[in-house]
């Protein structure tokens, strides 16, 4: 048993070494591609602190867009045409507080299906490396769907760590460095929605007791 996590450590310890330095070659290898995936970090951050649900669909779309852009780049067809759709999907999400054929669950669906379709049709290497970005959109796609910003907030956590399995296989430094600080962010702004909450909620016998 022991040598059993032992060779499990060293196993997870060697994949994330070499993913490290196949991490640093890809800068020289692939800079255009790395460029645009800062891009998408910053449209990301910039997202998950708007405090209205268009501003952060906004920012969404383009961080899907550069995102989808750079993984393509870099040889992740799976991922980069998942992020595609999800440009797609938050197009249409953002349109239902304007029309209601927008706000039909049938889209929700519908997003899903195709995201699991494309994850089936564009596997690669076993599929196995498909499941993780098929997963993250999933994740983010259910959120974005969401009315309440914190639940979207909190659901949108889940789809950090499969998009960082899968751009650390593909070598895409800011895509993980994006989801670790999105991640970050995230829970730094449902701690501010709490607060916010809370203090709203003390203010409130104040008030009544003065009129």
């Amino acid at each position: 048993m022991i040598e059993f996590f032992v060779d499990l450590g060293r196993g997870i310890s060697g994949f994330f070494v070499t993913a490290w330095y196949q991490m640093l070659d890809s800068f020289a290898d692939h800079p255009i591609a790395q460029a645009i995936g800062l891009l998408s970090l910053i449209l990301s951050l910039i997202s998950f602190q708007q405090k209205k649900r268009m501003g952060i669909l906004l920012f969404q779309m383009a961080a899907s867009f550069s995102c989808a852009v750079s993984l393509i780049l870099l040889g992740g067809i799976a991922g980069g045409l998942l992020d595609l759709i999800a440009f797609s999907r938050t197009v249409v999400f953002s349109l239902r507080d304007r029309y209601s054929w927008a706000s039909s669950p049938v889209w929700l669906i519908f997003y899903a299906i195709v995201i699991v379709a494309v994850g089936i049709l564009t596997g690669e290497q076993g599929s196995f490396v498909s499941l993780f970005a098929v997963f993250g959109t999933l994740f983010s796609t259910v959120a974005l769907w969401m009315r309440s910003e914190k639940r979207m907030r909190t659901v949108s956590l889940f789809a950090g760590p499969c998009w960082i399995a899968y751009n650390l296989y593909y070598s895409s430094c800011f895509g993980v460095l994006n989801e670790l600080i999105a991640m970050t962010s995230i829970v730094i702004a449902l701690i501010r929605l709490r607060n916010y909450g809370k203090n709203s909620a003390g203010a409130e016998p104040k008030d009544a007791g003065q009129a």
